[in-house]
């Protein structure tokens, strides 16, 4: 299973006991209102999860949770919906609420990037963020995606390409 160790976190994909954590995040309705709001999971709905985002996977999804240097879950990264033509993935980060503004975001995504870019063999990581998700957007473009012309209104569409995290990230 994949681990990354970062200064203050560490991104692991998780074991299926550890998706309680996952549940409760994804349920968690501070943590959820800027994403579409709360989602429930029932145990066979979990494991299908589990098996196409986990283990084995799908190959075009990869979810890790985020942990604290205490070892407890404070978040996720993932990407989603790898398209091999394009070697473009969706991007996706939740830090739960009680977690936020401590720095893990900003070091899951540098972990998640350099696995995409480097070990998987992406090219570009797209995200659409919500228009009131201004923490959200914030967040992503102060690390360095790219805004992109989007006609609908409610989303921002954001992209960080493999040159553009080099020339930031890989100096």
């Amino acid at each position: 299973m994949f681990l990354s160790k970062g200064r203050n976190m560490y991104i692991k994909q998780p074991e299926y006991n550890e998706l309680d954590f996952v549940q409760w995040l994804w349920a968690d309705i501070e943590t959820m209102c800027g994403v579409g709001g709360p989602v429930c999971l029932d145990e066979s709905e979990k494991e299908a999860w589990y098996n196409r985002m986990v283990n084995p996977t799908d190959g075009n999804n990869f979810y890790c949770l985020i942990y604290n240097n205490e070892d407890k879950p404070v978040g996720e990264v993932s990407f989603h919906r790898y398209d091999c033509l394009n070697s473009t993935a969706e991007f996706n980060i939740k830090i739960a609420d009680k977690y936020r503004r401590n720095g893990y975001a900003k070091e899951a995504i540098t972990h998640l990037l350099l696995y995409f870019f480097n070990e998987f063999g992406g090219e570009k990581m797209i995200d659409t963020i919500a228009a009131n998700n201004l923490p959200g957007q914030t967040l992503l473009l102060k690390y360095g995606f790219k805004q992109k012309n989007q006609p609908d209104k409610k989303i921002i569409l954001v992209e960080m390409t493999k040159k553009d995290f080099s020339n930031l990230y890989m100096k």
